[in-house]
């Protein structure tokens, strides 16, 4: 756990559109507030009822990808008898990437190789198609799961001339990879109707909005 009890809290995202001024844009930011996620999140119902986007970078197998994401994939790199949490396999066997997009053309990559950490592991989950940031499941020897992000491309082979990924740069994102995924869809489905659709938000994706505090630029 010493691994977790280092790192801030922050959601780190997309700028979404209503909680900032146009002049100050950034493509990724942190919130040190934000909405809070419902009670039953886990259960991924609002996603399972969420309309498919096929033609999205989320949807399937990038090209870019070292390692796409599935069942058996994420197998291959913990081992057939590793554990994941029950909203990450939940994921992975109902299909349910392609009710995701992103604004940023990010895709689904699992990687080179786990990166080990003190007290447990993380698995590399998503690219920014630029290299921009990337998100990644911690998953704890105890059982604790969360997703953190960083700007480094932990989990690819690097650069020898690379300095090595310590603790500091890692943030925890989400507490559960449910409450990610869910993060994740309503604020790229919040900036799909406001920048590219061109419509109004629903009721809730207003509420949501609203209740978010002011982004700060990543260094």
């Amino acid at each position: 756990m010493l691994f977790l009890t280092q790192l801030p809290h922050r959601w780190v995202t997309i700028q979404v559109p209503g909680t900032y001024s146009e002049r100050s844009f950034a493509t990724y930011v942190g919130y040190d507030e934000r909405p809070p996620a419902p009670a039953d999140v886990g259960d991924f119902k609002w996603l399972r009822n969420a309309p498919r986007h096929p033609e999205d970078h989320l949807a399937d197998a990038s090209d870019d990808a070292v390692r796409d994401l599935s069942a058996q994939t994420v197998a291959e790199l913990l081992g057939d008898d590793a554990t994941i949490p029950d909203d990450f396999a939940r994921f992975l066997d109902e299909g349910l990437r392609d009710r995701l997009r992103s604004a940023t053309d990010s895709y689904f990559d699992l990687g080179d190789f786990i990166v080990a950490v003190e007290g447990g592991r993380l698995l590399h989950l998503i690219s920014d198609s630029q290299w921009v940031y990337h998100w990644l499941l911690y998953l704890g020897d105890e059982g604790t799961s969360v997703v953190v992000g960083t700007m480094s491309p932990a989990g690819f082979t690097p650069d020898p001339d690379d300095p090595p990924l310590d603790s500091t740069e890692y943030v925890v994102v989400a507490d559960s990879f449910a409450e990610f995924t869910w993060r994740w869809w309503m604020d790229n489905e919040i900036f799909y109707h406001s920048a590219v659709d061109r419509t109004s938000l629903t009721p809730n994706q207003q509420a949501y909005v609203t209740q978010y505090g002011h982004p700060t630029k990543l260094s």
